[in-house]
């Protein structure tokens, strides 16, 4: 049977999916992304490194999968954005590749936010904000402080575009990913020259900026080989990794909203319009077709509290059991509070209100509330009075019952999460199969997306978080 195999470059994990024609997930293999650090601050992905840790994550999928992996039709992939390498004009890479959490140029905050004083900079690019995670503050750092490198910089490629220049030759990236560097009209789907002169970036650099979705021809032969995939397997443009999980989540129709609780709290809405003078979190980008964009907002109040929450305890006990300890605490956990601008040190100062009679429990549950009364605010950031009547989950907390119940009890809408522990690998198979005729989206969304049963709010506990809500912005 006829297989796509997805590609998701995320920050922590590469994961690797295989799936069949009626949208199943019918192989996964996770690999830890070999970054280096070296210095504080620095997170750095060596090119080579990078492509062995994808060849090594495919041949492990053939284990899992043999004849699934003869029968790929597509590769696509999921990704992150604003990490970047530089290539000379030998096409060799004269740089790492360059994650966007990297810190080095932390004093270039005040000189990258000049861009947004650009005329039209934030209607043109659907961006409000830059900082030095962005990559156009890592080009001028390195146009400063290293400047023999940048003089050998004949070509810039996104992560997920070395990946495409890699398997393809071709020098190609998608809008939506393109779209949250700050530098491309997304409008127009180009190259923004009122930026890219500023950033000295040549055109001749820079990769044509194409749609989601986008089928760019088959792989290399030389590719295919190594990576033990049938010559005839074609290459389709993936997206932005939050974009992604919002389609496999089902939310492709304007006015739908989807949230991910990962290592970062993103919630994203579908819409048909931009919305003009938008607040400086709101970031805007193009979707899966024409007259199709995303509005998503994010913050780091989010799963990697909890994760960093039980690294510190003895046992490490894994998440289920943590849930299940939160299960047994009632809501508000006895007076527990997670700290607004809790550093994660130590527990005693990420937490407010702690007792003798508060457990793993209480912390843990704590610490789901405090996640949904941050999505809370996400979710009215992002819709004002257009309150969405479902909001469909994502990211490992959507696994958790407990979680998606305080949720819906705190924004008193109900929630729903994907069958499929993937989303966002599912989201891309969904785009690379719509390349391959194999059906519409609005059809794998009816047939792919299968939904659990949907966790509904109960009033009382809404009423009583409105209230515990109240008191913490009090505090």
């Amino acid at each position: 049977m006829a297989t796509i195999l997805t590609l998701d470059l995320g920050t922590t994990y590469f994961k690797v999916g295989l799936f069949n024609r009626q949208g199943s997930l019918c192989a996964l293999h996770r690999e830890a992304s070999p970054i280096t650090h070296p210095r504080e601050g620095l997170w750095e992905l060596d090119v080579r490194l990078f492509q062995e840790s994808i060849c090594s994550s495919i041949r492990h999928l053939a284990k899992l999968s043999p004849d699934g992996l003869k029968m790929v039709e597509a590769i696509t992939f999921a990704t992150q954005t604003n990490s970047f390498v530089l290539l000379d004009r030998d096409k060799s890479p004269v740089t790492p590749i360059i994650l966007w959490p990297d810190d080095r140029a932390q004093d270039f905050d005040n000189r990258v936010r000049q861009l947004t004083q650009i005329p039209g900079f934030q209607a043109t690019t659907g961006i409000s904000q830059l900082g030095y995670e962005f990559m156009a503050a890592k080009l001028l750092w390195l146009q400063e402080n290293d400047p023999a490198t940048w003089s050998r910089a004949n070509r810039l490629c996104l992560i997920s575009d070395y990946l495409t220049w890699w398997l393809t030759g071709q020098h190609v990236t998608e809008a939506g990913v393109a779209g949250l560097t700050g530098a491309v009209d997304i409008h127009a789907l180009r190259w923004w020259p009122e930026v890219c002169e500023t950033l000295h970036l040549d055109g001749a650099m820079l990769p044509q900026v194409t749609q989601a979705g986008t089928d760019v021809g088959p792989i290399l032969p030389a590719v295919a080989d190594e990576l033990g995939l049938p010559a005839t397997c074609r290459f389709i443009i993936g997206c932005l990794d939050q974009y992604a999980g919002a389609i496999g989540a089902g939310n492709i129709t304007p006015g739908g909203v989807s949230e991910t609780t990962g290592t970062v709290l993103a919630t994203v809405r579908c819409v048909d319009a931009l919305r003009e003078n938008a607040s400086n979190d709101l970031f805007q980008g193009p979707g899966f077709g024409p007259g199709i964009y995303y509005q998503m907002v994010f913050g780091n109040t989010s799963a990697n509290l909890l994760e960093w929450y039980r690294n510190q305890l003895p046992d490490r006990p894994d998440f289920e059991l943590l849930g299940r300890f939160a299960a047994d605490v009632p809501p508000g956990a006895e007076g527990l509070r997670v700290r607004p601008d809790a550093n994660m040190t130590t527990v005693e100062e990420a937490f407010m209100g702690m007792q003798a009679k508060h457990t793993a429990g209480h912390a843990t549950r704590a610490i789901m509330e405090a996640v949904a009364f941050a999505l809370a605010e996400q979710v009215e950031r992002l819709c004002g009075s257009q309150r969405p009547t479902l909001i469909r989950a994502g990211g490992g907390a959507s696994r958790s019952n407990l979680w998606l119940q305080i949720k819906a009890d705190v924004l008193n809408t109900p929630f729903v999460a994907s069958v499929c522990p993937e989303p966002t690998s599912l989201g891309v198979a969904m785009l690379a199969a719509r390349a391959l005729d194999w059906g519409t989206l609005d059809e794998f969304a009816e047939t792919w997306v299968r939904a659990q049963s949907p966790y509904t709010p109960d009033r009382d506990r809404h009423t009583f978080y409105q209230t515990l809500r109240r008191d913490s912005d009090v505090c």
